[in-house]
């Protein structure tokens, strides 16, 4: 069983349309890999109008709320409601939004996964995944959900360049569950709601968990004390360098300086008008 390197407060962090908790410390991209910047994210209409994308997957799981989106790749969008999850590929650059209905708000968690220098390359794409699509189990006490990735024999159908798991456990009070992890994962817990045991730690709603990367397949358990629903998101480290600003995350401060610029000059969608 995994034991939890650190557990800790996500603070609260407000400004005008947008009340966000960044779950992973970004001064130290390195110690995230292969995760970039996990927002739990409150947002009204605007906040995130056109805005470009390159370099990582983007990773949206909606908790309440409903968004309509769209992308400079396929020219269309649609729209996301509570439960339901998208992965876009942002690869060699996308130009798309994310829009709540005018005067409304919608909560996301959106996870940033890197991409190898080889995937940097591809091109630009959407998958979204229904809630009603979800491979989903029930469990002693809870349910598992599993959107990316898989947790054993759940496997979600979503395409991955990095592999990686995003998965969520709901527990009953009193309910335990021991979390299959992969091998050579990065592991990352952020409690949704209640109180808990992690692996025989305390934690309790809006508190995250991290642990080392593990050389072999093990579990990290759940002991929920109260009604309790929980994130976990683990991948495998690209271990490779890591040079991120703003929307971008490529492997040099060369090729950070090549993407403005590309961007500024109109050539970033390969010329295409934005």
């Amino acid at each position: 069983m995994l034991k939890p390197n650190e557990i800790h407060t996500i603070p609260l962090q407000q400004s005008e349309g947008r009340a966000v908790r960044l779950v992973l410390d970004t001064r130290d991209l390195q110690a995230n890999d292969p995760f970039v910047i996990l927002a739990d994210d409150t947002f009204a209409h605007n906040t995130f109008a056109d805005h470009p994308h390159k370099g990582i997957q983007t990773v949206t799981y909606v908790l309440d709320g409903s968004l309509t989106h769209y992308d400079s790749k396929t020219g269309t969008g649609g729209r996301l409601s509570e439960g339901d999850f998208q992965i876009m590929t942002a690869g060699r650059g996308i130009i798309h939004n994310e829009n709540p209905d005018h005067g409304e708000e919608a909560r996301v968690m959106q996870l940033w996964v890197n991409l190898s220098s080889e995937h940097k390359k591809v091109d630009g794409q959407y998958e979204d995944l229904a809630f009603k699509d979800v491979p989903t189990a029930k469990i002693e006490g809870g349910l598992l959900e599993v959107y990316a990735g898989k947790v054993g024999e759940l496997i979600s159908p979503l395409k991955q360049f990095t592999p990686f798991t995003f998965a969520v456990v709901t527990l009953q009070a009193g309910a335990s569950y021991h979390l299959p992890v992969q091998a050579d994962f990065s592991n990352n817990v952020y409690v949704l709601e209640g109180d808990l045991k992690i692996s025989g730690e305390n934690a309790s709603k809006f508190q995250a968990a991290t642990f080392a990367v593990n050389d072999e397949a093990t579990t990290i358990s759940f002991e929920a004390k109260t009604p309790a629903k929980i994130a976990y998101f683990g991948g495998q480290p690209i271990r490779q360098p890591i040079a991120a600003r703003g929307p971008f995350v490529m492997n040099t401060n060369e090729e950070l300086k090549e993407a403005f610029a590309d961007y500024r000059n109109g050539q970033f969608l390969d010329g295409a008008p934005y």
